[in-house]
């Protein structure tokens, strides 16, 4: 599982706040949920309509959780400050700062991007299966691989919260033939990204963890 590296985090002190910007861009579709697709040109351009096909590798933005560790974050920070430093606490409060998807959203049109599902309610593991079972595919993909905030871990185990099924704006799932790609386009506009696994044919949705295979359940949202 990648993670990042800690940095000190969260804040009733500091409510969360939405940027006139980032308001606006809630408003033009920017991090929305599963009506979140585009479709590419060039060599995804046989798909249907906002849809993934099979055999493309899956790639993350940024870090899964960034939503939700922000939202608990910043409404418990006198309940997490009794076990974590102040900087760690008001670093994931202000996690709100990643919840516009344009950039990335906009970076991976002009790289050759097949499907993109913006993560929202549900978190990575119901992302997934939304994306998978709107363009009929099945998937497999390396949970460890996944990326996600060493604070976000801290603060769900607190509150016994799965960051995987933790409110998720700002992290998009993509989909394209040349995954790598992808990620160094991201990663030039200081985007972080990550493939994670690819796309399948039949219906089998699957996650690895070391070795071990587990399927991936409908989300209950």
């Amino acid at each position: 599982m990648k993670q990042e590296k800690i940095s000190e985090n969260v804040s009733e002190r500091s409510p969360l706040k939405k940027t006139k910007s980032y308001v606006q861009e809630m408003k033009n579709g920017a991090g929305l949920g599963k009506d979140c697709a585009v479709l590419c040109a060039g060599p995804c351009s046989g798909n249907l309509p906002h849809m993934a096909g099979a055999d493309q590798e899956i790639v993350v933005s940024k870090w899964i959780g960034l939503e939700g560790t922000a939202r608990l974050a910043g409404a418990n920070y006198e309940r997490l400050r009794q076990r974590f430093p102040a900087r760690m606490i008001e670093e994931a409060a202000a996690f709100d700062r990643y919840l516009s998807v344009v950039p990335e959203a906009a970076t991976a049109m002009k790289s050759g991007v097949c499907g993109i599902h913006a993560v929202s309610r549900g978190g990575i593991f119901a992302g997934l299966w939304e994306m998978a079972e709107e363009a009929g595919v099945g998937l497999e993909a390396d949970l460890r691989k996944i990326p996600v905030r060493q604070e976000t871990i801290e603060i769900c185990e607190v509150f016994g919260e799965n960051p995987y099924e933790l409110l998720s704006g700002g992290c998009l799932i993509m989909t394209t033939e040349d995954g790598n790609a992808l990620v160094d386009a991201l990663l030039r506009e200081g985007i972080p990204a990550v493939v994670i696994g690819r796309t399948t044919r039949g219906n089998d949705r699957v996650l690895y963890n070391e070795g071990r295979r587990q399927f991936l359940n409908r989300p209950r949202l």
